[in-house]
C-alpha cells in the first residue's frame, strides 16, 4: 500500500476518531449533567412537598384535638393519632432528604422539637379533655404560638428551596442548549473530514492505479530479463560458457548479468585449466606406460613417437639423438624421403634447437618442401614442433613433429615433460645396452684367456717333447735350438699377451662394479625420489584433506547439505588418495629393506575359522558357495608367521570371490605330496580363469590379467605381488592352474616348521598394502543396513518380577526364538532376563532396570546396535555396564573399539553362551585400585597422571619394561595404560611379558597410541589389548572412559561431578588465547593449519623458512608453542630448532616437528635435534590439538 494512501487514510480516520471521541466525550458529560441537575430538581420538589406534608400532619392533628375538645367525641381524634404516627416518619425522611444542607438541616431539626413539643401539648389537652377537666384559654393560646412558629420554619425551609429549585432548573436549561450545541458543531465537522478524506483517497486511488499500471510494464520488463537471465544460466549450467548477456541497465539485474558473464568466464577458465591438466597428464600415463621395461633404444624411440603422434594428432614425428658429433635418425613416424638422417648441431632449425635447448614452433613453414605423402597427393604441413630432449641437463636430442594444425600453448607443458621422460629412459636404454655390451665383452675375452691357456699348454707339451728329443739325441738338440729359441720368445709374447688380457679383464671388473654402484646409487635416487613425491603429494594433499574435514564439520552452520555431502566426498576420495600414496611408497621400502618374521605356533584350525568368518557375509552376498576342505592327516599346529600367512590366504580369497560370479569358491589344506614337510594352502575358484599368456604377468607389480580400460574388475594389482613375496619370507611358493572361462587354483605352499632368520626381501612393510583385499567386505559392510523394518511382538519376561537384589541380564535381540533362548539361559544362571526386540527401547531400559551386562544385536528395528551403544556409553549411568555384542556380521574389531567386552559370532552354541557369561563375570568380579602408565615421554606421562588423578585414580609412571612387570607384581596395579610410541619394539614387549607372566593373564590392558594403526597392527595389538584409544583431541575423555569402564568407577562418581574435576580443563579452555608460531614453506600448510587452531581461539604466527621463524620468535616473546615443518630451503627444521634451544629463554618452549616424509628414522632425528613431539603430514588436527593440550595444559 502507498505511504501517501496510508497516510491519506490515517488522518481522515484520526480525525473522525478524535471528533466521535470529542463529542461522544462532550454529550456523555451533558448528558450525566442534565441527569445530575434534572434530580436535583425533583429533589428540591420532594424536599418542598415533605414540608407541606408535615405542615398537613400538624394541621390534622390540630383540628382532630379541636373537634374532639369541642364535642368530646372520641371518633375526632383520628386524624389527630393518625397525625401523630406519620409526623415522626415524615420528619425523618425530610432529615435524610437534606442531609447534603447543614442550613437546612438545622430547620428540620427546630421544626422536629417544635412539633414534638406541639405534639405534647396536644396530648396534654386531650388527656384533660378525656379526665373531663376544663381546657382554659391560655391553654389554647400557647398552643397557637407553638403552631405560628411551625408554620414559620416550614415557610423557611420551603423558600430556601425554592430558590435552590430555581437554580438547578436554570442550570438544567444551560446544559441542554449547550449540548445541541455542540452535537450541531460536530456534525458539520464530520460531514467537513468526510468530504475532505474523500477527494484525497479519490485522488490517491486515482495515482495508485496509474502507479500498478507502470509497476505492471516494469514486471514484464524484468520478467523478460531474469527470463533472458535464466536461459543464459541454464547454457552455462549445461557447459556453454560462451554465451554471454546483453543487459547494459545500471541496475541489480544489470549487475547480475554482468557477474553471471564474469562467472562464465571463470567457469570456462578453469574447465579448460583442468581439461589441459587432464590431458596432459593422459599423455604422460601413456608414455610412461611405454617407456616402461627393458627395451632397446630403437623400440623405445619408436613407441614413443608413436604415442606424441597419435595422442598429439600429429600427421609424422623424428627424432635425432647425439651420437660422437652428429645428430642421428633414430626413429621416425611416418617416414619422408625428405628427413635426413645425420645433422650437425646448429645445422638447420634442428640442429638450432639442439644448441639452444629451447622448445621451438615454426608455423606455416614453406608449403613445397614441409608436407606429407599420401597416395592421392602431398598435403602441406600447418606447424612443427621441435622438442629438445635432456639427460638432466645436458640436451641429447631433438623430437620433431609436424600437425595439420597449429600447437597450442596449453600443450606445450605435456611436450616439455614427454621430453624430459623420454630423455631419462633413452638415456637408461643406453646404460642397459653398454653394460650388456660390457657383460658380453668381459664375456669374449674370458673365453679367448681360456684359448691361449690352452694354447699354452699344448706348446708346454711339445716343449717336453722336444726336451725328450734333445736328451736321446744332443745332435737333434743343438739342430732344433734356434727353433726352440724361437718357439721361447713366442711364448713370452704370448704371455705378455695373456698378463695384459688378466689387466685389461680386471679394468673390466671395475668397471663392471663401478656400474653396480651406479645402480645402487640409482636405486638410492629412486626411494629419495619417492620419499621426495611423498612429500609434495601429502602437502597439497593435507590442505585438501584438513579442509574438507573443516567443511564437513561446518562449525559456522553456513553450508547446505548438499555443500556438506561435497565436502565429505572430497575427504573420502583425498583418503583413498593418500592410501595410494602410501602404497607406492611402501612399495619402494619393500624394493630396500629388510622384514623380521614374528614366529608363532599357528593353530590351523583357527586360521581357517577366522577366514569362515571373514568372508561369510560376503559369500553370502554374492550369492556363492564357500567350503573349507582339511585333510585327516593335517597337524594341528605349523610354526610360521601368523599374520603374514593371514594376508596371502585373505588375498587370494578375495580376489577368488571377485572374480567368480557364480558357482563356489574352496579352501583345501593338506600336506605337500610334492615335498614332505611343507603344507599346501590351495584356494579353487569357478571363476573367470586367466589366460595362459597372463598367468606369469599378474605375479608382477601393478599388473592384472585384464589390463585394458575396459577391465571389469578394478585394483591396484599389487596383492599377487605381495603375496608372491611373503610366500618366498615364508620359505615357500605360489603355484597357479587356471583355464580360462573355467577357474583358477592357486597354492601356496609353506614349510610345516619354519626357521628362525631374517630375510632380506624386496620389501619391509608389504603388510599394510596387502591389507587392500579387505576393501572389498568393508563396501559390503558399510553400504549394508544394520536396521531391519519389521518390529516383532514383544517377549514375556521377567521384567515384573525383578528385586531388589536381583541380578538382571537385559537381552536387546530382535530375532524373536533367539531371544527367548538367551531369555531362558539367563533363568538357569540365576539371572532375571528383560527382553528388547527394538533400538529404540535399550537405552532406556538400560536406565530404568540397571542390568548387570547387556546382550546386543547390531541390526535391530528403528535403532541398530552401533546407534544403542552409543547411547550406553555416552550416559554415565550406562557406560560402565558391560555390553557383549552378538552379530552374524564380522564385526567383532569395531564391536571392542566401541567398548563391547566381548564379540559372538552368530549362530551361536551353548558352549559359547556359558564362555559369554563366564566373560560377563569376569567384568564385573574386578575390583582394581590403581592405573600403570607405561610412557617414554616423561611430558605425556605426567599430564596423563595428573588428569587421571583429578578424578581421583591413582596412578604410576613406568618406562622399561622390567620396571612396568616389576610394578605390577610389587604394588598390584589393576589395569595398566601403554604408549605405544616407545622406541622400537618395547611396546610389544612389554604387552608378551605382561601377559606370558602367572597371575597376570587377566589384567585390563589399553593401548594409547599416536599412530595411525593398520589393520594388521591392530589385529596383533588386539591380541594382548582389551582396548586401543588413538591419541586426539578428546582422547583423554576416551582414556577416562575406559579406564571407568574397567574399574567399575563411574558408577561412583556422577558425570556432572567428573565434569568439573578435570584440571586440564576443556581443549578449549586449555588451548584459548595461546600463541604459536607455524613455521613452514607451504603456504597451504600455514593456512590450513592457522584455520583449525583459530577455531580454538589460539593466535597463529607464520613463517616461511627457518631464518624467518628465528625473527618472528624475536619478535614476539610471548609464544607459547612451535610447530616446525622440517623439510625447508634455506635452513631447514633440525638446523632452526639447534639455533632455537641454544637461546637460554627458549629452552623449555615446546616444539613439535612436522615432516610429510614419514621415514624411518624420523622421531629419533627430530628429538635428537631438540624437538619436544613428533606429527607426520598429513597432519591429522586432532591429533595435533592433543599434543599442544599436552604441551600447554601447565
Amino acid at each position: 500500500m502507498p505511504k501517501r494512501f496510508l497516510r491519506d487514510l490515517q488522518i481522515g480516520f484520526g480525525f473522525s476518531l478524535a471528533l466521535l471521541l470529542t463529542s461522544s466525550t462532550a454529550s456523555y458529560l451533558s448528558i450525566r449533567n442534565q441527569i445530575h441537575n434534572s434530580q436535583m430538581v425533583d429533589h428540591s420538589r420532594r424536599v418542598i412537598a415533605r414540608s407541606n406534608r408535615i405542615l398537613i400532619d400538624l394541621q390534622n392533628a390540630e383540628t382532630g384535638q379541636r373537634g374532639f375538645l369541642l364535642t368530646g367525641r372520641e371518633h375526632f381524634l383520628e386524624p389527630y393519632y393518625s397525625s401523630s404516627r406519620s409526623l415522626p416518619q415524615s420528619i425523618a425522611t425530610a432529615r435524610d432528604l437534606v442531609s447534603d444542607n447543614l442550613p437546612q438541616q438545622k430547620i428540620i431539626d427546630s421544626i422536629g422539637q417544635l412539633v414534638e413539643s406541639r405534639l405534647n401539648k396536644l396530648a396534654g389537652l386531650v388527656n384533660i379533655k378525656k379526665a373531663r377537666g376544663t381546657v382554659t384559654l391560655a391553654d389554647m393560646e400557647e398552643g397557637k404560638k407553638y403552631m405560628d412558629r411551625c408554620r414559620a420554619l416550614l415557610a423557611r425551609l420551603v423558600d430556601n428551596e425554592e430558590k435552590l429549585l430555581d437554580s438547578r432548573s436554570g442550570r438544567l436549561n444551560t446544559a441542554s442548549t449547550l449540548t445541541s450545541l455542540f452535537v450541531i458543531i460536530a456534525a458539520i465537522f464530520s460531514l467537513f473530514i468526510t468530504i475532505f478524506s474523500y477527494i484525497r483517497l479519490r485522488r490517491d486511488l486515482a495515482k495508485r492505479v496509474q502507479l500498478e499500471q507502470d509497476l505492471k510494464k516494469k514486471d514484464r520488463e524484468i520478467t523478460q530479463r531474469l527470463v533472458a537471465t535464466q536461459r543464459i544460466a541454464g547454457q552455462i549450467a549445461a557447459g556453454n560458457y560462451s554465451v554471454k548477456i546483453n543487459d547494459q541497465e545500471h541496475d541489480e539485474l544489470g549487475s547480475l548479468a554482468g557477474s553471471l558473464n564474469n562467472m562464465a568466464d571463470s567457469l570456462k577458465q578453469s574447465f579448460d585449466e583442468l581439461s589441459d591438466n587432464e590431458w596432459r597428464q593422459t599423455g604422460l600415463a601413456l608414455l610412461n606406460e611405454v617407456l616402461v621395461g627393458n627395451k632397446v633404444k630403437e623400440d623405445l624411440v619408436s613407441d614413443a613417437l608413436q604415442i606424441l603422434v597419435t595422442y598429439g594428432e600429429c600427421a609424422n614425428g623424428s627424432l635425432y639423438i647425439l651420437e660422437h658429433t652428429q645428430l642421428a635418425l633414430i626413429g621416425a613416424y611416418g617416414h619422408e624421403d625428405s628427413m635426413r638422417q645425420f645433422i650437425a648441431p646448429g645445422e638447420g632449425a634442428v640442429g638450432q634447437a639442439f644448441v639452444d635447448g629451447k622448445v621451438r614452433i615454426i608455423e606455416n613453414p614453406y608449403p613445397s618442401k614441409n608436407v606429407v605423402s599420401f597416395t592421392a597427393g602431398y598435403l602441406p604441413l600447418n606447424s612443427i614442433l621441435l622438442l629438445p630432449i635432456f639427460d638432466g641437463h645436458t640436451c641429447i636430442g631433438v623430437i620433431e613433429l609436424g600437425s595439420f594444425r597449429k600447437f597450442e600453448e596449453p600443450q606445450m607443458p605435456f611436450y616439455r615433460e614427454a621430453g624430459r621422460h623420454i630423455g631419462a629412459a633413452i638415456v637408461a636404454a643406453q646404460a642397459r645396452l653398454k653394460v650388456q655390451q660390457l657383460l658380453e665383452e668381459t664375456q669374449s675375452q674370458t673365453e679367448e684367456v681360456q684359448a691361449q691357456h690352452a694354447e699354452l699348454e699344448n706348446l708346454n707339451a711339445n716343449l717336453e717333447i722336444h726336451t725328450q728329443k734333445l736328451q736321446t739325441s744332443e745332435e737333434e738338440l743343438r739342430v732344433q735350438q734356434e727353433e726352440l729359441l724361437q718357439a721361447n720368445k713366442e711364448l713370452e709374447q704370448r704371455s705378455a699377451m695373456l698378463e695384459e688380457k688378466n689387466i685389461l679383464i680386471a679394468d673390466r671388473n671395475q668397471e663392471i662394479q663401478k656400474k653396480a654402484e651406479e645402480l645402487a646409487r640409482s636405486t638410492k635416487y629412486k626411494s629419495e625420489f619417492l620419499a621426495n613425491m611423498s612429500h609434495e603429494l601429502r602437502t597439497p594433499l593435507n590442505s585438501i584433506l584438513l579442509l574438507s574435514r573443516l567443511m564437513s564439520d561446518n562449525p559456522e552452520k553456513n553450508l547446505t547439505t548438499e555443500q556438506i555431502e561435497s565436502a565429505e566426498v572430497i575427504q573420502l576420495s583425498g583418503k583413498n588418495l593418500l592410501t595410494l600414496i602410501d602404497e607406492i611408497l611402501d612399495l619402494s621400502k619393500i624394493e630396500s629393506g629388510k622384514m623380521e618374521l614374528d614366529y608363532q605356533q599357528v593353530a590351523i584350525s583357527d586360521l581357517t575359522k577366522d577366514l569362515d568368518n571373514l568372508f561369510s557375509p560376503i559369500i553370502r552376498e554374492k550369492a556363492l558357495s564357500f567350503t573349507i576342505k582339511l585333510a585327516d592327516n593335517l597337524p594341528k599346529t605349523i610354526r610360521t608367521d601368523r599374520q603374514r600367512l593371514d594376508q596371502i590366504l585373505r588375498n587370494l580369497l578375495s580376489n577368488a570371490i571377485k572374480f567368480t560370479k557364480e558357482g563356489q569358491v574352496t579352501l583345501s589344506v593338506f600336506p605337500s605330496e610334492a615335498q614332505d614337510g611343507q603344507i599346501a594352502f590351495a584356494v579353487t575358484d569357478t571363476g573367470i580363469g586367466i589366460a595362459p599368456d597372463k598367468q606369469d604377468v599378474i605375479f608382477e607389480a601393478f599388473q592384472q590379467a585384464d589390463g585394458s580400460t575396459r577391465r571389469k574388475f578394478g585394483g591396484t594389482g599389487l596383492g599377487l605381488s605381495i603375496s608372491r613375496e611373503l610366500s618366498r619370507l615364508l620359505g615357500g611358493e605360489i603355484r597357479l592352474s587356471s583355464q580360462e572361462k573355467k577357474g583358477s587354483t592357486f597354492t601356496l605352499l609353506i614349510p610345516e616348521n619354519l626357521e628362525e632368520n631374517t630375510v632380506t626381501t624386496t620389501g619391509e612393510l608389504i603388510q599394510s598394502i596387502a591389507e587392500n583385499i579387505e576393501k572389498t567386505q568393508d563396501i559390503i559392510m558399510s553400504s549394508s543396513p544394520h536396521t531391519v523394518d519389521i518390529i516383532p511382538p514383544d517377549v514375556d519376561d521377567d521384567r515384573n518380577d525383578i528385586k531388589e537384589d536381583d541380578k538382571v541380564i537385559l537381552i536387546v535381540e530382535d530375532d524373536v526364538n533367539f531371544a527367548k533362548a538367551l531369555l531362558r539361559y539367563t533363568r538357569q544362571q540365576k539371572y532375571k532376563g528383560v527382553v528388547i526386540v527394538r533400538g529404540d527401547q535399550a537405552a532406556d531400559a538400560a536406565i530404568r532396570y540397571k542390568p548387570t551386562a547387556i546382550l546386543l544385536d547390531i541390526q535391530l528395528p528403528v535403532k541398530d546396535g552401533w546407534q544403542v551403544m552409543a547411547e550406553i556409553k555416552n550416559n554415565p549411568i550406562t557406560r560402565p555396564i558391560p555390553v557383549h555384542v552378538m552379530s552374524s556380521f564380522e564385526v567383532k574389531r569395531e564391536s571392542l573399539l566401541q567398548g563391547a567386552i566381548d564379540f559372538m559370532d552368530k549362530p551361536i552354541a551353548l558352549e559359547q553362551m556359558a564362555q559369554m557369561f563366564i566373560k560377563i563375570e569376569e567384568a564385573l568380579a574386578r575390583n582394581p585400585k590403581k592405573v600403570l602408565i607405561v610412557e617414554e615421554n616423561s611430558k605425556h606421562a605426567a599430564a596423563l597422571a595428573n588428569f587421571l588423578e583429578s578424578y581421583d585414580i591413582i596412578s604410576e609412571i613406568k618406562t622399561t619394561v622390567t620396571e612396568s612387570v616389576d610394578s605390577l607384581y610389587s604394588d598390584k596395579a589393576d589395569c595398566v595404560i601403554l604408549d605405544m610410541g616407545v622406541p622400537g619394539n618395547m611396546g610389544y614387549d612389554t604387552l608378551d611379558s605382561i601377559r606370558q607372566k602367572p597371575g597376570l593373564e587377566n589384567i585390563p590392558i589399553i593401548v594409547f597410541t599416536g599412530k595411525n594403526l593398520s589393520k594388521s597392527e591392530e589385529l596383533k595389538l588386539k591380541q594382548y589389548a582389551d582396548s586401543i584409544v588413538i591419541k586426539t583431541a578428546n582422547s583423554y575423555q576416551r582414556i577416562l572412559d575406559e579406564v571407568g569402564l574397567f574399574l567399575h568407577l563411574v558408577g561412583n562418581h556422577p558425570g556432572e561431578e567428573w565434569s568439573k574435576k578435570s584440571s586440564l580443563g576443556t581443549i578449549r579452555e586449555v588451548l584459548q588465547n595461546k600463541k604459536v608460531l607455524i613455521v613452514d614453506d607451504d603456504i597451504r600448510t600455514i593456512y590450513y593449519l592457522s584455520q583449525a587452531l583459530e577455531r580454538y581461539q589460539i593466535n597463529v604466527v607464520s613463517a616461511m623458512d627457518g631464518k624467518e621463524g628465528l625473527d618472528k620468535i624475536e619478535e614476539h616473546d610471548d609464544i607459547s608453542a612451535i610447530l616446525m615443518d622440517m623439510v625447508m630451503p634455506e635452513m631447514d627444521g633440525y638446523e632452526t630448532i639447534k639455533m632455537i634451544r641454544q637461546n637460554p629463554h627458549y629452552s623449555e618452549i615446546p616444539i613439535i616437528a612436522i615432516t610429510a616424509k614419514n621415514m624411518i628414522g624420523d622421531r629419533e632425528r627430530c628429538i635428537i635435534a631438540g624437538a619436544s613431539d613428533y606429527i607426520s603430514k598429513p597432519v591429522d588436527t586432532d591429533q595435533l590439538l592433543s599434543l599442544l593440550r599436552v604441551w600447554l595444559y601447565n
